[in-house]
């Protein structure tokens, strides 16, 4: 997903808080699961409970959608995200954008003061993933 919110914590209760809850969660975490559950009993384990939270289906390479919806979101959904961030064990939560990486000398994207307002206030923390850009299909041609 390109844009997702994720809250994690130590100590979240997460099926707890599943139980009532009005988000369009898309993974769920949970402390001591394997995070590779084909890697065997021996492989590494989450070290937190958590969810994401999709916000945004927009493409990588279509980041003003991305955060136009994140904007909706945020205030669509305020009072389940406040719910969300004061559930006992939740420590901050993050949106994150994933956005293309550009072939370009320097790559700025900008986040708007409105999103940043409404993410302050439901303390939210913001995080750019850069990804690299996807292959051209060799099958078309492209």
């Amino acid at each position: 997903m390109p844009a997702i919110i994720r809250a994690y914590g130590t100590h979240f209760d997460v099926d707890a808080y599943l139980k009532d809850c009005a988000l369009p969660v898309c993974a769920v975490k949970r402390r001591n699961d394997l995070v590779f559950p084909v890697s065997g009993p021996d492989g590494r384990r989450h070290e937190q409970s958590g969810v994401h939270v999709v916000v945004s289906d927009a493409g990588f390479d279509d980041f003003p959608r991305q955060v136009a919806e994140a904007t909706a979101f945020l205030t669509t959904h305020e009072r389940e995200l406040r719910r969300l961030s004061a559930f006992p064990g939740v420590e901050p939560m993050v949106l994150d954008f994933g956005i293309a990486r550009r072939d370009v000398p320097i790559q700025c994207d900008r986040l708007p003061s409105d999103l940043l307002q409404l993410a302050g206030a439901l303390a939210i923390d913001i995080e750019l993933s850069q990804y690299p850009p996807a292959e051209p299909d060799a099958r078309s041609g492209e």
